[in-house]
């Protein structure tokens, strides 16, 4: 059996227009603030349960594909920090952008926080987080700019704890950057 995509490559048409159906009711209710159940969500996009659950076989599936072009916009911008020449502001720029998209996008901040995917496009995304941030931790370890014993997973960790904490009672902080400055503050070393 192929495994799950969050965004499939090829759909027939009819196929496409039910789930772009589905993920625009679907955006609408994150927008409210309200979680996208599949159940409802395929209420109001005026399609059978049944063909919601073919498109999103799991609510992970949903946040999956809700997550998805977010999750690849951040990655680029991660990507593109952790190439500075400059180590100190290479990891300021991953950590500062990873966050800013982790609260501007709640399901992306769900998607990390929660750690765990289902689709095979998305489970590559997070394999090339991980290994482009985990690159650029050792080479701010060989500087002395990060504490010896942190790695990608203890970041991943670190910037979803403060992301919970700058959504918390579904208010967003203000200032998300100086959440930012404080996890850098706290990674340097001792």
């Amino acid at each position: 059996m192929t495994p799950a995509l969050a965004r499939p490559e090829a759909l027939r048409a009819d196929a496409l227009r039910n789930r772009s159906a589905l993920l625009d009711v679907a955006r609408a209710f994150v927008r409210r603030g309200e979680q996208p159940l599949l159940n409802a969500v395929a209420h109001e996009a005026g399609v059978g349960v049944g063909t919601a659950y073919r498109h999103f076989p799991t609510q992970q599936h949903l946040l999956e594909a809700l997550a998805i072009d977010a999750f690849e916009d951040m990655l680029d911008r991660v990507r593109a920090a952790v190439e500075l020449p400059d180590t100190a502001q290479a990891v300021r720029g991953v950590v500062v952008e990873a966050f800013r998209s982790m609260v501007r996008d709640a399901p992306l901040g769900d998607l990390l926080t929660g750690g765990s995917f289902s689709c095979a496009d998305t489970t590559a995304l997070a394999g090339d987080l991980v290994a482009s941030v985990g690159a650029l931790l050792d080479r701010a370890r060989a500087e002395g700019l990060v504490r010896p014993d942190l790695d990608a997973d203890d970041l991943r960790r670190l910037l979803c704890g403060m992301r919970s904490a700058a959504v918390a009672g579904g208010q967003q902080v203000a200032d998300p950057d100086r959440y930012a400055e404080v996890l850098l503050t706290g990674i340097r070393p001792a």
